[in-house]
């Protein structure tokens, strides 16, 4: 029963969080680009003709944010987030499996918080009509993409979560 649940339902749903993820993060590299080209262009056009793009410094803030929470569920996909294996290292395949399980249940938990309480506060924002000051960009959809991004790296931590709980039984 258990092997007829992972293969029917849980693959799938686990490839189509990878695939999401890795759109994400593609997203967020082209973001990266258009914030190299303007921050590029806003040097060149100050220090060469003394008339920097308006409101950049703002625009930036904005990407810097999409790029970081577009990013982050494929480097949990990756594994590549911060872990010190120090001490975790020295136990048992088990008992590292079940430490892993008791983090990604935690980190998920509150990557879903996060998530949906960004939801709340975009609403929030919305609502109140709140705008960046220069440029008059509304916020409430770049706190959306944090939600987005948040709720996908939590999608990641349960399927590696799920998957370390695999790993308690086998060992």
């Amino acid at each position: 029963m258990t092997s007829v649940w992972l293969n029917r339902i849980w693959r799938p749903f686990e490839r189509t969080v990878r695939r999401i993820s890795t759109a994400a993060n593609i997203a967020g590299v082209s973001v990266l680009v258009m914030m190299m080209l303007l921050v590029t262009m806003d040097v060149l056009l100050r220090y060469c003709v003394n008339r920097p793009v308006k409101g950049s410094f703002e625009v930036v803030e904005f990407m810097m944010a999409t790029v970081l929470c577009l990013g982050m569920a494929y480097t949990g996909v990756r594994k590549g987030h911060v872990a010190v294996e120090l001490v975790v290292s020295r136990f048992s395949p088990r008992a590292q499996a079940f430490i892993d399980s008791f983090n990604y249940l935690v980190s998920l938990s509150l990557f879903f918080l996060i998530s949906w309480k960004a939801v709340a506060q975009a609403q929030v924002l919305r609502v109140s009509h709140s705008v960046s000051s220069v440029l008059d960009i509304p916020i409430f959809p770049f706190v959306l993409v944090v939600a987005f991004g948040s709720g996908l790296l939590g999608l990641v931590f349960l399927v590696n979560f799920i998957d370390s709980l695999s790993r308690v039984r086998r060992k």
